[in-house]
């Protein structure tokens, strides 16, 4: 899930990037632990803080890094309007595709777009996921969702974090040949403290963090992904992600709003 504007070799790279993948993303998503358990956190902070998840009258979503629709397409069981966008055109079309399999394309669409420029309009919530790593200006984005971020309205983001022991082991492969990575062409991991100084230059406040600490990720992550659907083991990873360590989880999960 990606999306950015610009020009040059790395942002072409990027989106290639997730054209190429975006097929076995969307095969291998309702099966792999890593990416079930990033949607669990991600809906626990919009069933918990989104102002629609208390006022129906209030669900306009602009999804950015919309990818294949994972996230779109538990939204629209939400009740939410509004518009995914995705850097990666093969994305878009899968996220099109499976909003009109679920007959929601009335109301929610996915298109080709600009996590620097969004589409016009006012949004109850805007969801960022998979995309400020890939990006080289992060606070011009977040200053362009915030004008389009409603009163009261929520923004979610969830990124990679840099001082998790993936981020430990990926600063060692800088040194260290034998360690092999497989990072997206632009790749700039954050952290809980980067995201709230992103944030506050955009005029916005943190009301909720989580960190993912379990990361199973590939063939082994599809294999024991099984297991994710079983309430006792969602439970227990989602109560750790709400003590204080989970500033050290691989994945970190924060939501904000607006300064009035």
């Amino acid at each position: 899930m990606s999306t950015g504007t610009g020009g040059g070799d790395r942002l072409s790279s990027v989106r290639a990037y997730y054209d190429r993948i975006a097929p076995r993303l969307r095969e291998v998503e309702d099966r792999n632990w890593h990416l079930q358990s990033r949607m669990t956190l991600v809906l626990e902070t919009i069933d918990g803080f989104a102002p629609g998840a208390t006022d129906p009258g209030r669900r306009r979503v602009l999804d950015v890094g919309c990818g294949g629709g994972f996230l779109l397409e538990r939204l629209a069981s939400r009740g939410y309007s509004g518009v995914g966008i995705d850097l990666s055109p093969e994305s878009v079309q899968i996220a099109q595709r499976r909003l009109e399999e679920l007959g929601a394309a009335d109301r929610l669409r996915a298109e080709v777009g600009s996590a620097y420029e969004p589409p016009e309009g006012e949004y109850d919530l805007i969801t960022l996921t998979d995309v400020l790593e890939h990006l080289e200006r992060p606070r011009e984005c977040l200053a362009a969702l915030r004008d389009r971020l409603a009163p009261g309205g929520l923004l979610v983001i969830s990124t990679p974090n840099r001082r998790s022991l993936p981020g430990a082991r990926r600063w060692s492969a800088r040194y260290v040949k034998q360690i092999r990575l497989n990072l997206a062409p632009v790749d700039n991991w954050q952290t809980w403290v980067d995201l709230e100084s992103h944030a506050a230059s955009a005029g916005l406040v943190p009301v909720s963090r989580r960190g993912i600490f379990f990361r199973p990720g590939g063939r082994v992550g599809s294999q024991i992904g099984r297991l994710y659907r079983y309430e006792p083991v969602r439970t227990a990873e989602v109560a750790l992600s709400r003590t204080p360590a989970g500033r050290f989880g691989f994945y970190i999960c924060l939501g904000f709003r607006p300064l009035p």
